[in-house]
């Protein structure tokens, strides 16, 4: 009985602000971020990326020469064989407990 009047005193801890409302006129036009360092917007593309773009280093500074040979990188550079490695970064081996209750979706390990 007395938990039945404690629920009837009971206010909600979530409040609900109401229905929402679409706004009639919305401003699209394009402004720069608020954390921008640059107070105005790039003309154009092409001018972002010679002045303000950076990609490991300013993108304007490259040369023509430069650009124009391809990167190259010997595949085995990319490919580290695990038995190169110490011993401490290998793989530990199984045991037989593990195994089990790997096999049996972790039931063995309940009984």
């Amino acid at each position: 009985m007395q938990a039945t009047r404690a629920l009837a005193h009971r206010t909600p801890l979530i409040r609900f602000l109401g229905k929402r409302s679409i706004p009639e006129s919305i401003d699209h036009t394009p402004r720069p971020h608020p954390a921008s360092p640059s107070s105005s917007l790039p003309t154009s593309f092409k001018q972002y990326r010679e002045a303000i773009a950076n990609q490991h280093g300013p993108l304007a500074t490259r040369s023509a020469s430069s650009a124009s040979k391809p990167f190259f990188v010997q595949p085995a550079a990319l490919l580290n064989n695990s038995g190169e490695l110490p011993q401490r970064f290998g793989r530990l081996r199984w045991t037989p407990v593990e195994m089990d209750a790997v096999n049996s979706g972790g039931a063995s390990l309940l009984a």
